[in-house]
């Protein structure tokens, strides 16, 4: 009989650019100690498509103003707009190949085979939620999480987990400040 049991190692805050005010990537560390009759065996996974948080020289509210011509620049449809919690989020949207004029594989990794980066071959389901947090009168918070796994197009059976590589996440906040500065200099 084999029994599965969850030990959370660590939590880890990786900073890209801490320096810089730049993304931060939280990492969970998890092992997995399944016990036989011969063994105990330890299995580690890390999950690092967390949260990434990106520090905004702006007000909270500023910030949440410019995220629905994100969505829509990216050509993702908000199927969740939380005005109270500064949420907007779709939860469950179907990209092929490109998202935003982007490679699918600059967003997420899904591995690789013969033909090259899978992102870029398979049908990717992900979800894209992002929450504006109020740090200060001037600064907040951006919060975005991605997750994805990827399917053959034409084939039902195993789904390929897919990790993000945090360039979607700091797209949205470029695209966020581009936006805040075009707005200052109307």
């Amino acid at each position: 009989m084999q029994r599965a049991t969850f030990i959370p190692a660590i939590v880890l805050a990786i900073a890209a650019c801490s320096s810089s005010g730049g993304p931060v990537v939280s990492t969970q560390v998890t092992t997995q100690t399944l016990q036989t009759p011969g063994a105990n065996i330890d299995i580690t996974s890390t999950q690092d498509r967390d949260v990434i948080t990106q520090m905004m020289l702006a007000p909270a509210d500023s910030v949440w103003r410019q995220l629905p011509g994100v969505f829509l620049e990216l050509d993702i449809e908000p199927t969740t707009v939380d005005q109270k919690d500064h949420v907007i989020a779709n939860m469950s949207f179907t990209v092929r190949r490109s998202l935003g004029g982007v490679r699918l594989s600059r967003y997420v990794d899904c591995g690789r085979n013969i033909s090259g980066a899978a992102a870029d071959q398979l049908q990717i389901l992900m979800t894209l939620m992002v929450q504006v947090v109020a740090d200060s009168s001037q600064t907040s918070t951006l919060r975005s999480q991605v997750q994805a796994h990827g399917v053959a197009e034409g084939v039902s059976g195993t789904q390929v987990a897919c990790a993000s590589t945090g360039a979607l996440e700091e797209r949205i906040a470029r695209m966020v400040n581009d936006a805040l500065a075009h707005r200052a200099h109307k």
